[in-house]
Parts: structure tokens; sequence; C-alpha cells
């Protein structure tokens, strides 16, 4: 991948829907083969939804959808088109209609696993036809977008934690052309073997993780690419897209690099000051007075042991400068990956609201430390990064106010009950942000949702997608949830200390200067 020797600047993929196709496409077309523009694989099956429930605004999904149905000859984007389509858009007091849940069921299509025989198995689980094809058309129509009108490259982020849909994003994203594939929020290992059987149309399976399943038993969910619109999708090899792994430690980066599996092209190395999902520290969990995690140096990465593994790498994580763009190829990466400065950016997807919210809170509050906290509000049990902003499910009163629900379940846990008289025990997927009753009958532990907070809510009503409620009360929106780095001092010098609005170009202006 000799194209990644010459990257600078990546602009990172935050959120649900923050880093949008248009915010993408922005950075890539300002340095061609310098920026990368990043669009966010989280959620784009439930982004895809709600717009088009919203009218499809500018017409974007609907030119989309039609490129994927003329390039690979199918009716897949039309049908799909025509199920969630409002013209001209949704009362605004109408609750969204809902996309299909990933549920996930045994190949014979009910929830009942028995008793494995034979400890080396591993058992095959599946999705539903409609989630597969509305995740792939959703990913390849962010990355079509995205590089329409400029021959910039255009990568797109996953979390590994969100794993039911991953393959089948990763395969609608190659399909569009995408340039580079980032997986973070977890171990990686063995998605870049599958990003190169997938080059070729091969069917794959990745891991699934279950909860409670017997010693030696093994689950998986595979995806064959010539079940999809009837082997239309096939017929031409793919572009083999880079594939860069999100690590915190230098042990993460040896292992992956070491791997019996192939090894990730690149690295990005993610400080835990970055904003959204951050590893834990090292050893026992200790809190401060403030109930943050609290980081030591054994957190910090090795830089100097991750350059000997001779892979390139970027940092990440309070390098939104020049100077540390400077200093992070004096250490032997070959650029830096930056997310939060353009969050705020008039580009970015975040709800314009919430920009000029913060922006005023910006303001009239000089210390960071009190604008961003390491929470441990997240259902995937990862510190989170969360903008303390009024009106969001930051402010405690907010959250206590919300009605607990799961009706999206993007980070459910997969786990099995307890076997019944039969042998037969049953895949249950729960949620530690859900109502507590449910989450205990599927064998949770109740100080486990102490404070979790709904991701997958909070972070589409960031963007303007928020569901309607109404707790008995009038209509009113899902609360949201922000997030943001630690290091905002980048935000602060391009607003004027949050007076002015600021662009894409001004970023990468700032960054890169006259590079």
């Amino acid at each position: 991948m000799e194209f990644l020797e010459n990257i600078r600047l990546i602009q990172g993929g935050m959120g649900v829907y923050v880093s949008n196709w248009h915010l993408a496409s922005t950075v890539a077309k300002q340095r061609p083969g310098v920026c990368v523009g990043t669009v966010s694989g989280t959620g784009l099956d439930w982004v895809y939804v709600r717009l088009m429930q919203l009218g499809d605004p500018g017409g974007h999904i609907q030119r989309a959808f039609s490129a994927f149905d003329s390039q690979f000859g199918t009716e897949i984007g039309q049908e799909i088109f025509s199920r969630y389509y409002i013209p001209g858009g949704k009362e605004s007091s109408a609750r969204f209609k809902n996309a299909p849940k990933q549920v996930v069921r045994a190949m014979d299509g009910t929830a009942n696993i028995p008793l494995s025989q034979n400890s080396d198995e591993s058992i095959a689980l599946s999705i539903s036809s409609d989630v597969v094809e509305l995740v792939i058309i959703s990913a390849f129509a962010e990355v079509w977008l995205a590089k329409q009108g400029h021959s910039g490259r255009i990568f797109i982020n996953f979390l590994k934690k969100v794993e039911l849909p991953l393959i089948y994003g990763m395969y609608g994203a190659m399909l569009a052309g995408v340039d580079g594939v980032v997986v973070g929020a977890g171990n990686p290992d063995g998605l870049a073997a599958i990003r190169s059987k997938l080059v070729n149309h091969q069917p794959v399976s990745i891991p699934l993780p279950v909860l409670y399943r017997e010693a030696g038993e093994n689950f998986h969910i595979a995806f064959n690419p010539d079940t999809v619109a009837s082997g239309n999708l096939t017929k031409k090899p793919l572009k083999s897209p880079a594939f860069l792994a999100i690590a915190s430690l230098q042990n993460l980066v040896k292992g992956l690099a070491e791997s019996t599996s192939l090894k990730p092209d690149g690295f990005i190395i993610e400080h835990h000051t970055a904003g959204g999902h951050n590893a834990s520290p090292q050893g026992p969990l200790m809190l401060d007075q403030e109930k943050q995690p609290i980081y030591g140096e054994i957190d910090d990465p090795d830089i100097e042991a991750i350059r000997r593994i001779g892979i390139p790498f970027w940092l990440a994580g309070g390098y939104g400068n020049k100077d540390k763009l400077q200093e992070a190829i004096s250490l032997g990466a070959t650029g830096v990956q930056v997310g939060s400065i353009f969050a705020m950016s008039e580009e970015s997807g975040m709800d314009p609201a919430y920009r000029i919210a913060f922006m005023k809170q910006l303001r009239n509050e000089s210390d960071d430390s009190k604008l961003v906290k390491t929470t441990l509000v997240s259902p995937t049990g990862f510190p989170f990064k969360v903008l303390q902003l009024e009106g969001t499910t930051a402010d405690d009163t907010i959250y206590e106010q919300r009605l607990r629900v799961c009706d999206i379940g993007l980070l459910q846990q997969l786990g099995l009950s307890k076997p019944d008289a039969n042998g037969m025990r049953r895949l249950f997927q729960r949620c530690s942000a859900a109502p507590i009753e449910g989450y205990i009958h599927k064998r949770g532990l109740i100080h486990n949702t102490q404070d979790r907070r709904c991701l997958c809510n909070g972070l589409l009503s960031a963007v303007g997608l928020g569901q309607v409620v109404s707790n008995g009360g009038s209509p009113a929106r899902e609360p949201a949830i922000l997030t943001l780095g630690n290091h905002i001092d980048g935000i602060r010098r391009l607003s004027r200390n949050g007076q002015a609005r600021y662009w894409v170009s001004d970023v990468v202006d700032d960054i890169l200067g006259n590079e």
C-alpha cells in the first residue's frame, strides 16, 4: 500500500454520522494524497433509514442507491428506498419507523442452541437477509457519496465492538471502492485476512463472543457474497483497501504484526485522551474524585517500540496542530489522525444546535477538564469521553428522567440461557443500558446497569436523527450524547475561543501549513 507513505493527515471516523460523507469528501479534496477523509461506518443502516423518512434531503440517498442498482444490476436500492422514503419528510411529531434490528439466530432460524457434543465445534449463526442488504447498501452509499467529484482518498471506520454488521459493512464499502478500512474498539485480528477474501468475493466468517458458552465451544457468523442479489455483486474482483488497526499500546501492535493471520497495513496509535471509546487503564481500575478512570505512564504507548516494528503508523489523541504533526513525524510516525477539531467544523455531521451550544460553553468555561470527561457510561464497558453539555444525557437529571429502552441494540451482548431439561439453550441479546429487569432476566448483574447510558439513541440524536418520545408528555427528542477528546485547544484557537465558525479548510491549513 504505497500510497500510505504520503498520508500526513487522517480525519478521524467519529461517532454516528458526525464523520459523514460530506465531511470526509471535503477533507479528501483539500490535498489529495496527503489528506484522507474518513466516514464512520457505525450505525449507517439506522442513519439511512431515518434520513429517507426525512425525505432524503438533497436526494443523495436515492442517487447513491440508484448507482448501486445500475452498477450491479439489482433492484435492492429501489426496494429499500421505496420501503422507507417519505416524500417531503415525516411530520416532526411522528416517530421514525425503525430499521430492522440485528437479531442473531441459529442457522435453522430459531434461537435454540443444543448443548454441543463436540468441544471443538464452531457453531454458525446468522442474521436476516433484510439486515445484510441494508448494511451493505448503506455502507456502499456512504463511501460512494464521499468519493464523488475528486481524486482524494476515503477511508471507513468501524468499531470491533459492533461486530454483527462489520463484515457486511466492510463489503459494502469495498463495493464502492473504499481506499482504507480502519477498525478500533477491540482486537481486529483476522479482519485484514477477511478484507483480502472479500476482494475476490470469497465466503468469510467472523467469530462472535457469546456469553455463557461451554468450554471449547465457539460461535461465528458467516457471509457468502454470492448469496446477495442473486450473485450479481460478485462479477468483478474489487480493489483491495488498506487495513489499519487502531491500538493504544505496543503489545497489541506487536501481536497483530506477528499474527498468524494477515498483518495490518498500518496502525493508528490512539492515546487515551482521544474522543469516543478508549482502552481501559492497565491493571485494577481506579477512579479519581470526579469518578474518572486514572491513567498513568504505563498507559502511554512506547512509540520507539512501535517504530521498530516497521509498519506505518499515525498518532492520535492530542495531535491536532502543526507542531504535534512535526513531533509525530520526528518520532517515526507517517502522520497523525485528528478528530475533535473536525467534529466542530461547519462541514461536520453534528447537529448545528449542539455545535452552537458547545461554542457558547467554550466562551464561558476556561477549564477544558470541565468540558470533556472520561466516563464509564458506555454499555461496552470501555471508558467513553462525554462532552458535558446541558440538555444532553451528560446531565444526570436528563439521564434519570429518560425512560430506559433498547430499541436499536447495536451494542448488545450475545449470550445463552441455562440449558433446559432437554439440554436446549436459547440465544439472547442484552444491553446494560436497557430496562434493568430485562437485563437481569438475561443473566445480567444489577451493578453493571449503574449509570449506563444509551449510546445508540444518544449518538443518533447528536446528528439530528433522534427518535421522537413522549414519556407521558408532549413529543420530544431522545436526549443526545456527544463525544470529544480531551485536547480541545485547537477548537479554541480556530474558533477564537468559541466566537467564530470555522471550516475544514481552516483545520487542514492549520495542521499541514504549506506541506
